[in-house]
Formats: C-alpha cells, structure tokens, sequence
C-alpha cells in the first residue's frame, strides 16, 4: 500500500495512506544502503497490523531540502515582518536565493501588518513583486485570509519558513484542526522562541499539504559562490560583457547599470554581495 510520511520521531514514521495513518518502522536495508526515510516521502508500506507496518520502499523524491531534512515540497511560504520582531531583509533574500536554487516557488507572507505602517509594508512588497514574486499580506488576529491562502496552497505540498516569532505557528492554527504551540517574542532581543520541535506534515484538502518545521537553515545550500548570481532573479541570463560575471567589479556589467539606474533594488543587491563573501570565505576556509 501506499501513503505519505507526515511525521517522524526518531526511528518512528507515521504514514497517511488513504484510509488512514499507519506507524511505522523502516527495514533495515535502508540502514545498510544509508538511505533515511524523510518526512513528505511517498512511500510503499507492508501493513503488519490494524494500526502498524513497515516502510518497504521509498518512491523518487522530487526534491529534498536537509535541514530540515524533507522531501517532495512544491513551494515555500517564507514569513517575514517588519517590526515584532524587526525585519531581516538578508535572511529574506538568502531563503528565496535557496528556494531558486533548489527550483522550489516561494511566496513571501508578510505577517503582522498590523504592527507596521502602510508605507514599509508597500516599498517591502514592490521590491519584491517587481521580481516576480507573489506577496501575501497577513494579519493572523483580524480579518484572516484564508480563502486568498487556500488558492495558494490548493493542489501543493507545502513549507513555512521563516525566523521565530514571525506568526507561522498562528497561521498554522488558523488552517489546521490540531493546536500547534506559539511561542513568545523575547523583550530583550525582540525575537521569537522557537516553539516546533519535530517536523509534520498537515493535510488541508484533497493533495494539498503543508509542513510544520523546527525551521529552515538556508546557509549552505550552495557551496560555489560563483553560482549564487543565478539564484538571485534580477541578475540570472544577463548579456554582460564577460560570460563568467559575478556583477561586482567586472566591466561592462549589466547588473551594475541597471542598479544605478534604479531598476535593481539596493538591498537586494547588497544582499547579494553580503551572501558572495559569505560563501567564499566559507569554501576558502572548509580545509
């Protein structure tokens, strides 16, 4: 029989089949051929029982992000606000750089509108729209979305990111039956406590899914930094006048006109700049 992993805990895996949901234990050949079950695995199950089974197979994976270590997402929904706690534009940036790399979509939730003004909530949402990224607007307490979030989920497995204290545990509670656990913004340093501890997949409708995640490390997602101008939409398939450009010192840099003419966000690109060193001092110093 075949169902999904939506959860897992140690050496335990919880598998939704159709009719329902099985716990389960891997065989050992996974062990011997270091293969690990991953939670949004489409798996091939050997029911023992009423209520368990094995995992007898792992069907091809679409894609896997490690940590968390999941498997089979279609989009990312990437949380970020603009105060409580305070916006971080670079780790914004550095999730939708891995979610290009990794050829996933991403939606960019902007949670607590409530707590910003109109005018940082426009300029955040045009930087990002003019690169052809969908924006979703959130107030988790008053007046939430969830039909406008439906069509956006509808049909696809789906991810939250997104640093702690952002309102990805509230939105969860807003979509799914089950209490997810919300954690406190911090007084001291105005950020959140991370509250999920294991990682679980939520169905929401007929093949539509979406993940509950401890949260997304995207610092190592590449190892050559020279690769990273391709997952940064405004400076990917560029006709500069040196094929290798990395859009920093070289000449003739398309790039770099339209950034002084105003066309490529200053941000985004000092963003880019930041990550460039960031991924070469790490591979400069990985021996």
């Amino acid at each position: 029989m075949n169902g999904k992993i939506t959860k897992a805990q140690k050496e335990l895996y919880y598998v939704k089949t159709p009719n329902k949901t099985y716990m389960c234990k891997a065989r050992g050949n996974f062990r011997v051929k270091g293969i690990k079950p991953l939670v949004g695995d489409d798996v091939v199950i050997d029911i023992q029982d009423e209520d368990t089974a094995y995992i007898t197979e792992i069907l091809p994976r679409k894609n896997e992000i490690k940590r968390p270590n999941i498997a089979n997402i279609d989009q990312i929904l990437v949380f970020v606000t603009i105060n409580d706690p305070p916006l971080n534009i670079f780790n914004l940036d550095k999730y939708l750089a891995m979610c290009e790399h990794e050829n996933i979509e991403a939606v960019i939730i902007l949670s607590k509108i409530d707590l910003a003004s109109d005018e940082k909530i426009d300029q955040l949402i045009s930087i990002y729209n003019s690169i052809g990224y969908k924006t979703i607007t959130l107030d988790n307490y008053h007046d939430f979305p969830e039909g406008k979030i439906m069509e956006v989920l509808h049909g696809k497995t789906s991810a939250v990111s997104g640093a702690s204290g952002v309102g990805k545990s509230t939105f969860l509670n807003n979509l799914v039956d089950t209490d997810v656990e919300i954690g406190e913004i911090s007084d001291k340093s105005k950020r959140g406590k991370n509250t999920t501890r294991h990682t679980e997949i939520f169905t929401l409708g007929e093949n539509t899914h979406i993940f509950d995640t401890p949260g997304f490390d995207s610092f190592d997602f590449i190892e050559d930094e020279n690769n990273l101008k391709y997952c940064f939409r405004e400076m990917a398939d560029r006709s500069c006048k040196f094929n290798n450009c990395n859009h920093i010192n070289e000449p003739a840099c398309e790039v770099k006109a339209d950034l002084d003419a105003g066309h490529i966000a200053q941000s985004r690109y000092e963003d880019y700049l930041m990550l460039f060193n960031e991924l070469k001092e790490r591979r400069e110093n990985k021996w």
